[in-house]
């Protein structure tokens, strides 16, 4: 078997893999979405469903260049993808050149956003045409017999998804499925945008940052998203622990804002967890010294993102500075506290159940784990106390 057929095999492997439960269809299909650029030879991807009246909606791209021209073929009612829905057959323009094109429209945009050929392929379930896999290169020409095959089965795959697990009527069953991955994308499209004002970053480095997010947690794309989208990381009633995740906290930090504010919004998450005094004071330390660390020693920015799961509190705090040394250990006995002692990452040891740090030269990240049932900081002594403006 030859490394690109090695490579195929494993990527259906894998995506047979999410197809288990309550499998999050939204997320499959930019996974799915972006295992086409790897195995098909493209540089680019999409995936569109009809929807309950037969319209196209786009549900997964792997670039947002794909996604816009996705968005105008929609819009346009115009495009290779249209014209394969409505014949249920492959089509493909081979070379944009503009001035020829049927699509002369789409054409001037894909053309813009550096493409040179696109190629869509049906996604059908039985004889009815569902949806459509698009492929979008950088260069002219035809797909390879063995590409044109790996995405024709992975346009088969999506439609596997949508039913899978069902053996009721398939059409019903499948208009339940794209109208809750309708409405999930929509719900992922406005907490991507929340997130690319929270943490000051484009639309892609946001949805790259939600489904990270969602995978740090534990939970489903969709339902971080529905969290994030209606604010409700920031509620303030009291809640259970119920095993589940829920994020708490989101924000980008900046040194000219100061961290007082900062610090009265992660004591207020911990308060909500069921934390005494103690160890909300204990925790809210232990967060802003790694804010601290960020602006000193990480480039005099980041952000911080807070979540419960499992009988803890999380807290990430990420930056772009220059990394700690790959040798740096935490020390054992207290440093002084004169600048790059590296006191804050011992306090943060001292007071968290577990502390783990991803270090190099494009930046930090710093992950605290504080358990709810944590001893109260007078049972291992007083942590030292640096909190300042």
């Amino acid at each position: 078997m030859s490394r690109r057929e090695q490579a195929v095999a494993q990527a259906f492997v894998e995506l047979s893999d999410t197809l288990v439960g309550d499998f999050d269809v939204v997320e499959f299909l930019h996974t799915l979405a972006g295992r086409c650029v790897e195995l098909v030879g493209v540089q680019a991807a999409g995936v569109m469903l009809a929807d309950q009246r037969g319209g196209l909606r786009v549900l997964a791209s792997s670039s947002e260049q794909a996604r816009l021209l996705e968005l105008f073929e929609v819009e346009a009612d115009e495009g290779p993808c249209v014209d394969c829905y409505a014949s249920g057959e492959p089509v493909a323009d081979l070379d944009l050149d503009i001035a020829g094109s049927r699509w002369r429209g789409f054409a001037v945009r894909a053309f813009g956003a550096g493409f040179r050929s696109v190629h869509a392929v049906p996604v059908q379930l039985r004889e009815q045409t569902i949806g459509v896999l698009n492929l979008f290169a950088v260069t002219p020409g035809v797909l390879s017999e063995g590409d044109a095959g790996t995405a024709r089965a992975l346009a088969n795959t999506i439609a596997l998804a949508l039913v899978q697990h069902h053996a009721v009527a398939y059409r019903q069953v499948l208009a339940e499925q794209l109208q809750h991955t309708m409405t999930s994308r929509v719900v992922v499209e406005q907490a991507k945008g929340l997130l690319a004002e929270l943490l000051d970053l484009d639309l892609a480095q946001a949805f790259a940052e939600l489904r990270r997010l969602a995978r740090r947690t534990g939970r489903r794309l969709s339902d971080v998203a529905a969290d994030i989208a209606t604010g409700d990381f920031a509620s303030v009633a009291p809640e259970p622990e119920t095993g589940r995740s829920r994020v708490l906290l989101i924000r980008r930090i900046y040194p000219r804002n100061g961290t007082r504010t900062l610090r009265a919004e992660i004591r207020s998450a911990a308060a909500r967890h069921g934390l005494a005094a103690s160890q909300q004071a204990a925790f809210t330390l232990a967060v802003h010294e790694a804010v601290v660390n960020t602006l000193e020693h990480g480039g005099g920015s980041g952000r911080l993102i807070m979540w419960r799961y499992h009988g803890s509190l999380y807290a990430e705090i990420s930056d772009h500075g220059p990394g700690l040394p790959q040798d740096y250990q935490i020390r054992a006995g207290a440093p002084s506290t004169g600048p790059g002692t590296g006191r804050g990452l011992w306090v943060i040891n001292r007071i968290c159940t577990s502390l783990d740090i991803d270090t190099g030269p494009t930046g930090t990240h710093l992950m605290l784990r504080y358990a709810l049932n944590s001893p109260p900081p007078e049972a291992l002594g007083p942590p030292p106390q640096r909190i300042q403006d």
